[in-house]
């Protein structure tokens, strides 16, 4: 059957999105590149290996190392996650701006180190101290808001570069989106006399976060989301025991008791996925 060029070449870009989500085993994408003759050659007919994907991740890396060493050495004393949270932005709207399968591979990796870049410093404003502290001092010229701005445009431009993307997964464009709107609202909480707005946006957001990943995960019967989604809850939802209840006791006992849930819903996971048949060709991306 005669298949579209606009076929193969969606399926070449999503396919390496599918094996980092975990919706395809590394065997069955090494089928389906066979199957659909998706290998990329060169002039020569040798495969052209795909090496974006951890020079972009180590390039990422190297830029929130650099970004948090020059806020560390410039003794920026107020709003200093704010930085962090935008460049987390930036980096998840990633796949919105870039074309081509081995960039997709790429766009990937930092999607998902500006998503754990971002479950860290939400996590520590989810805190009500940790928000006091990180809050503005100075006023509308804060140097935390000042060095926010770049990374914030950037994401900002990425969303609206990809809005009308048909070629762009819907929970990705999502999900920067939600990215850029949370750093906004961390920027006005840390400009409020207290830290109780910065706490409470941090943990709706991660909330947010936590429960698209696991229908994510369930809708595809993808490991990586759900498995995802399944950490970032428990942790939000034991840490949030210890810090409401006065008896360690009870917070003890219901860090217990989510732990033994996320491990129910794990194992219940794992037997769905096992007894769901293969992915077909035309799946939906990840």
């Amino acid at each position: 059957m005669e298949r579209s060029r606009e076929f193969i070449e969606g399926l070449r870009r999503e396919l390496p999105v599918w094996k980092a989500e975990g919706i395809v085993t590394e065997g069955a994408a090494r089928a389906l590149v066979a199957r659909y003759d998706l290998e990329q050659t060169g002039t020569t007919g040798a495969p052209i290996p795909d090496r974006t994907g951890p020079f972009a991740a180590a390039a990422a890396v190297a830029v929130a190392l650099a970004l948090g060493f020059a806020l560390l050495l410039s003794g920026i004393g107020d709003g200093v996650l704010l930085p962090l949270t935008a460049l987390a932005a930036a980096f998840a709207a990633t796949p919105l701006i870039v074309r081509g399968a081995q960039l997709a591979t790429a766009a990937q990796g930092v999607r998902t180190l500006g998503r754990i870049m971002f479950y860290v410093a939400a996590y520590v404003l989810s805190f009500v101290p940790f928000a006091e502290a990180a809050r503005f001092k100075t006023g509308v010229v804060s140097e935390g808001l000042l060095a926010a701005l770049p990374p914030l445009l950037l994401a900002a431009a990425a969303v609206a570069t990809g809005h009308r993307r048909t070629d762009v997964d819907a929970h990705a464009r999502g999900e920067a989106m939600l990215l850029v709107a949370t750093v906004v609202a961390f920027a006005a909480g840390l400009s409020l006399d207290t830290g109780n707005g910065t706490a409470l946006v941090a943990t709706m957001s991660l909330a947010f976060f936590a429960v698209g990943r696991i229908v994510r995960g369930l809708a595809f019967l993808a490991r990586g989301p759900f498995l995802e989604g399944i950490a970032v809850a428990a942790v939000l939802v034991a840490s949030r025991a210890f810090d409401v209840f006065p008896s360690r006791w009870i917070s003890l006992g219901i860090a217990l008791a989510v732990l033994a849930a996320a491990t129910a819903a794990v194992v219940g996971f794992e037997r769905r996925r096992a007894r769901a048949p293969a992915l077909p060709a035309s799946a939906p991306t990840a």
